[in-house]
């Protein structure tokens, strides 16, 4: 449990400070003031002063921010954000000034707002990157097609490497595994390629009841009767590097499906996690080893970057949107309008929160 508890915060504690680094940097880099740069939420448990900047180690290890001058909107946090920097409160009154956020040109806002997405992007392309030079590629060939099964009806054959599955790209078992489970009694398209030729196939997945103990849920999913995986080996740098950024290109579609799925039925919003679910799952990543781990902490970066585009005022996708609307409009909404909607979109995201956790409370009582 201990060792559990401590690998989440390392995990969730990486991918702020990569998150939160990327606003930093940017901010700094475009002559916006920072305040004050927290890892973690709430009242302040350790820190430091820097070159005009505060420190923050902060007290709940569900997230972080950068305090950016004059963004004046975000004043609706501050309580998420143990309270505001002295400074901000002393030029709330005041017009922006030349470190100020609201008084920068659009273009350096976007940068400043999008570059904790960006961030957490290239994390997920290196680690897949390292992941194909570190621990090598899996191919997702067949090794094995069952007998009278989908697949042999379809005419799959042992040796066939699968290309696309459902129109998308795959490139390693699990993702072909993933695209094939979400498709139970619905014909789909495979794609392989055998001898130097790319060959379709049309197979329907048969449906399956899975039971999950991570998630103490039965679901249903589909199943053509393959076997798959074979060592690809390990890859050179540049390799890698495609490698990395088709990996992390797949598992953004996958999470965009995903929500998607959830807005259409397909997917239920019990399937939502929240701290505890991706506890349990770093935990047993770290016990699979430190490229288990690394892996895991990718898809989670994928996931941090698409939550934080939507847009939701509180999120980075929320404060893309207020500047969308100004480069429509040819002027900013008024303060008080933005103050409204964050203070919307932050009881929208707490409440999202709150559904997380009891999800995972309930996985854990009815195990």
């Amino acid at each position: 449990m201990i060792v559990t508890i401590l690998v989440t915060i390392l995990v969730l504690g990486v991918l702020i400070f990569v998150h939160e680094l990327g606003h930093f940097a940017a901010a700094k880099s475009v002559g916006i003031d920072v305040p004050r740069f927290s890892i973690g939420l709430g009242p302040k448990m350790v820190g430091f002063r820097r070159g005009g900047t505060e420190y923050v180690l902060s007290w709940i290890p569900l997230g972080g921010y950068v305090k950016m001058a004059g963004m004046a909107d975000e004043e609706v946090t501050s309580t998420l954000e143990g309270g505001p920097a002295p400074e901000e409160t002393a030029r709330r009154s005041v017009r922006p000034g030349p470190g100020d956020f609201d008084g920068k040109p659009l273009w350096a806002r976007v940068y400043a707002i999008s570059a904790g997405v960006i961030m957490n992007w290239l994390f997920a392309v290196v680690a897949f990157a390292a992941l194909a030079m570190g621990r090598g590629v899996f191919e997702p060939r067949i090794a094995e097609v069952a007998p009278g099964s989908p697949a042999a009806e379809a005419g799959l054959r042992s040796d066939d490497l699968i290309r696309r599955v459902d129109g998308a790209a795959v490139h390693d078992p699990a993702q072909a595994t993933m695209r094939i489970e979400r498709r139970p009694g619905e014909s789909i398209d495979i794609v392989v390629e055998r001898g130097g030729e790319q060959l379709t196939f049309v197979a329907t997945p048969e449906a399956v009841e899975q039971y999950s103990d991570l998630t103490g849920e039965s679901r249903t999913v589909g199943r053509v009767g393959i076997t798959i995986g074979a060592d690809g080996g390990r890859a050179g740098p540049i390799a890698a590097l495609g490698r990395g950024w088709s990996d992390a290109t797949y598992w953004g579609g996958a999470v965009l499906q995903f929500l998607g799925d959830l807005v259409t039925g397909r997917s239920s919003a019990r399937e939502v996690g929240g701290p505890i679910l991706i506890g349990e799952i770093s935990g047993r990543a770290a016990r699979a080893g430190f490229w288990e781990l690394l892996s895991f902490m990718a898809i989670i970066s994928i996931n941090l970057a698409i939550f934080n585009l939507l847009p939701i005022p509180v999120l980075d996708g929320g404060h893309l949107l207020f500047l969308g609307i100004e480069a429509v409009r040819g002027r900013a909404l008024s303060v008080q309008a933005r103050m409204r909607f964050t203070t919307v979109g932050m009881v929208f995201v707490l409440a999202l929160m709150v559904w997380a956790v009891g999800n995972d409370v309930l996985r854990v009582l009815l195990r």
